[in-house]
């Protein structure tokens, strides 16, 4: 009986064992899609896949005749069924795991993304840490064909580069796909998604050999935010709007903006650490949203004439730091407005704040955001001046006169 139990045992375990590969695919049997672009066709979609050249990735860029990736068209009524049409193409089957980026048309996106995301939301081979992003004034298909400089896939480049400016640039936003879902789906809040455009003509951008060119003619730049009113965009914030919405939202970490000196110069100043609170109140039954923004930064470069060893001169520079960046927000507020687009999120906050008034305003929240009032309370602290306390252009000029 004892050895019956133990053989037994045995038996489920090696079965436990062998399951675990029971979907197995060869990495030689599989396609990397990198990325993929959705435009609109008439009444159906044009999909575009970006995929990995595994034999050209390792080899330098002298491969003669070789790039590290392939794009694949197909016209179809909906993803599913391009991709399996894309393997009529594709000498593999299509592998979804390591998408780095979605990217979809401008003109698809002002129509509704929800049949769209469905596909992404629904599929159980694709990880929700891809970035989306919206093609500006081009087709999402031409994106996908842009060659980069400094990488051999364009996906990666796009994937780092959106990474690395949402850190270091206030205007740029990166957005994963389950973050703007779940912004589309919450009460009281509007999604929004960074824009993506080349900065040349695209007869040039697909041509291999301008990689081989030292000051490249065409690249891919990530460009002001889009709103969206429910799954369809509306609008673009500036770059002045997209930096005061980042503000409000508590997305900056890092950025380097300029205020300008008495003398007509300027001061560019390095922002270290952001920290926004946005609290709401009823005022006369109307929504008063208040916007506590605090920050520190350094002096990074002075244009002008002024004596950073006198505290008023620091405290001349935060002024105008202060007034720069409540600017900033007030036109990002006013142009959400002017949208009747929450994409700050207020509708979140007086719920939490007066669940109550919330249950009121909820059907008709759009309207109570448009007549919504604002306050802006900016704190900036100068915390360093660098390695000079003045800067040594007023010497040369000094030393010019005599």
């Amino acid at each position: 009986m004892r050895k019956m139990i133990q053989v037994t045992l045995l038996i489920i375990l090696l079965i436990s064992i062998t399951t675990g590969c029971w979907n197995r695919r060869e990495l030689n049997q599989l396609s990397f899609v990198m990325a993929l672009g959705i435009d609109k066709h008439d009444n159906q979609i044009e999909l575009s896949a970006q995929v990995a050249n595994v034999g050209e990735i390792g080899m330098g860029p002298s491969t003669e005749g070789g790039t590290s990736v392939s794009n694949f068209h197909v016209v179809s009524p909906n993803i599913y069924e391009g991709l399996r049409k894309m393997t009529s193409l594709a000498p593999r089957e299509l592998y979804l795991s390591h998408l780095r980026m979605l990217v979809i048309s401008e003109e698809l996106a002002r129509e509704g993304v929800r049949d769209v995301l469905d596909f992404f939301m629904r599929n159980e081979q694709m990880r929700p840490d891809y970035f989306v992003a919206i093609a500006r004034d081009v087709q999402a298909k031409e994106v996908l064909s842009t060659l980069t400089p400094t990488e051999k896939i364009p996906a990666n480049k796009l994937y780092s580069s959106l990474k690395t400016s949402q850190n270091l640039w206030a205007p740029t936003l990166a957005v994963h796909v389950d973050e703007f879902v779940a912004n589309l789906v919450a009460l009281g809040k509007e999604p929004v998604l960074t824009g993506l455009k080349t900065n040349g003509p695209i007869a040039v951008s697909n041509k291999e050999n301008k990689l081989k060119m030292s000051d490249a003619p065409v690249g891919l730049i990530f460009t002001q935010i889009g709103v969206f009113r429910g799954d369809r965009l509306v609008g673009w914030l500036n770059e002045q709007e997209s930096k005061g919405y980042n503000y409000i939202s508590g997305n900056v970490k890092s950025t380097v903006g300029h205020v300008a000196l008495p003398d007509g110069g300027e001061a560019a100043i390095h922002i270290l650490r952001t920290k926004s609170k946005v609290t709401a109140l009823m005022k006369e039954g109307k929504p008063v949203f208040t916007i506590n923004l605090q920050l520190e930064g350094d002096v990074g470069e002075v244009e002008g004439s002024i004596d950073l060893t006198k505290s008023e001169s620091i405290y001349l520079l935060e002024q105008a730091m202060e007034k720069k960046l409540k600017e900033g927000m007030e036109v990002a507020v006013s142009k959400a407005q002017k949208l009747e687009s929450d994409i700050f999120g207020f509708g979140e906050i007086l719920h939490r704040s007066d669940p109550g008034t919330w249950k009121q305003m909820q059907s008709d929240w759009p309207s109570y955001f448009v007549k919504s009032e604002t306050m802006f309370q900016v704190d900036a602290k100068l915390r360093r001046t660098g390695k000079v306390s003045s800067s040594f252009i007023e010497e040369l000029k000094k030393k010019t006169k005599e």
